[in-house]
């Protein structure tokens, strides 16, 4: 149980309010137009069973293609960076627990925050039900805006932004959960499920952003999918050690002859709301100080709160007792309910190509990207080359993990570090004596939850290796 506090000092309790998810409020819109398309009366609709549900009925028409599609992209921000009906964490709160970017401050949750983590327990359990379900979905809403939506410009882009989020989704998993993960097929028929490797999505993902390039137009609104497929793409070519590849894709010529490079500037946020998904730090760490901003965690942590960079923005000056009695700092990075969280960006263009520079052995093309990232995200001053190859190294991953604190990119940062770049596990993640007890465990990665072992199709983790 949490600590008790004094009454004017006790954060407020996590909320249980009336909140929908977004999936929701577009099932039920699918389901009044599909019914009153076929002539129902009111009767009909209060006899419903599963009001709550897209059937597959109700979705073969144009109405239902589109409730599918919103409910896919609201259950993708939910996977990634979100908290529905207050029941549950994002992604990016998930693994920032488990890396460096944060730490426990309601009592349970240390297994987690000490990389030592239970199957059975929030918050491992919160975030894999939602990949389950925003991998499903978004291939049923590409079948049926395919099937059911009038050819043309409008469904071409929906269809390409839905490709571009499977791909991200696929690339999330594989950077940040042990290999050997399920995918199902989303085969209503005959259900089946794979046993995919982290380089195995990698490549799944590869596969989903060029779909979403061969799709997607050239103008308007397709310029950015466009944008964020590319950067996907060299995401997931990053992981997969092919830096030059990665380097090529966000790069001048990267979308074909005569293109230009993904502009520096170029941002692709995950959206949310005040009443449906909202921004799951906004809610479990400043609403509800469930969780603080981590500071020099475990030894190896970088000072994401004391180095006071813009990036993060955390005053560690203002401190107020977390659920369990942790003091907490005050966490700005999300002011509200409904602050988008960045999916990708130029920011993220430029850093790959700067890391397929320092790769190649081009120190000054390396420098000169990081400081382009610096200059244009939060108008910092460039840094000087410290010389030698690890320090250079070392430098690089930081400007990654201040520019993308918070988005799920630190766990396959710290797991790339160890696989790619030869670091120590010990080097690299927080180690050593535990601030609320114990030891450091040996996580290096995220697990399913204990329900998926219900699937006879899956038996558990391959490995736990980075």
């Amino acid at each position: 149980m949490p600590a008790r506090l004094p009454s004017d000092a006790r954060p407020p309790a996590r909320r249980r309010t009336a909140r929908r998810p977004l999936a929701l409020a577009t099932a039920l819109l699918g389901l009044a137009v599909a019914t009153t398309g076929a002539g129902c009366d009111r009767g009909d609709l209060l006899e419903v069973e599963t009001p709550d549900q897209i059937t597959v009925t109700q979705a073969e028409n144009a109405a239902g293609a589109q409730a599918l599609r919103a409910s896919a992209i609201g259950t993708f921000a939910r996977f990634f960076a979100g908290d529905s009906a207050g029941n549950g964490i994002g992604l990016n709160i998930a693994a920032g627990l488990l890396a460096d970017e944060m730490f426990a401050a309601r009592g349970g949750t240390e297994h987690l925050d000490s990389r030592a983590q239970n199957e059975n327990l929030f918050p491992v359990t919160s975030p894999w039900p939602a990949y389950g379900s925003t991998a499903t979905q978004l291939v049923r809403a590409t079948r049926a805006l395919t099937e059911f939506s009038p050819p043309g410009a409008a469904r071409n882009t929906q269809v390409g932004q839905l490709h571009m989020l499977r791909g991200y989704v696929l690339t999330l998993v594989g950077e940040n959960y042990c290999n050997g993960v399920p995918l199902a097929d989303a085969n209503d028929a005959n259900p089946r499920t794979e046993t995919l490797t982290g380089t195995q999505l990698f490549q799944r993902a590869l596969v989903q952003f060029d779909s979403a390039l061969a799709v997607l137009g050239t103008t308007g609104g397709d310029v950015a999918l466009r944008h964020a497929a590319r950067v996907g793409r060299a995401r997931a070519l990053v992981d997969l050690a092919r830096w030059d590849e990665a380097a090529r894709a966000v790069g001048a010529g990267g979308d074909g002859a005569g293109s230009a490079a993904v502009p520096t500037g170029f941002v692709y946020n995950a959206e949310f709301s005040r009443t449906t998904i909202v921004n799951a730090v906004f809610d479990w760490m400043l609403a509800t100080r469930n969780f603080g901003a981590s500071d020099r965690e475990g030894g190896n942590g970088l000072d994401f709160v004391s180095a006071r960079d813009p990036r993060v923005r955390v005053d560690g000056t203002r401190l107020a007792p977390g659920q369990d009695g942790t003091p907490t700092p005050q966490i700005n990075q999300w002011p509200t309910g409904d602050a988008p969280v960045t999916l990708t960006s130029g920011i993220e263009a430029r850093l790959i190509e700067a890391e397929a520079a320092l790769r190649a052995g081009d120190a000054t093309a390396w420098l000169a990207r990081l400081n382009e990232a610096r200059a244009t995200l939060a108008g910092l001053a460039p840094l000087p080359d410290p010389g030698a190859v690890a320090a250079r190294q070392d430098l690089l991953f930081r400007e990654r993990a201040f520019s993308f604190w918070g988005t799920a990119h630190r766990v396959g940062d710290l797991r790339r570090l160890v696989r790619q770049y030869g670091r120590q596990p010990t080097a690299v993640w927080p180690s050593g004596p535990y601030f609320k007890g114990g030891s450091y465990g040996t996580d290096q990665v995220l697990v399913p939850a204990q329900t998926e072992r219900n699937n006879d199709q899956w038996s558990g983790c391959t490995d736990r290796n980075p």
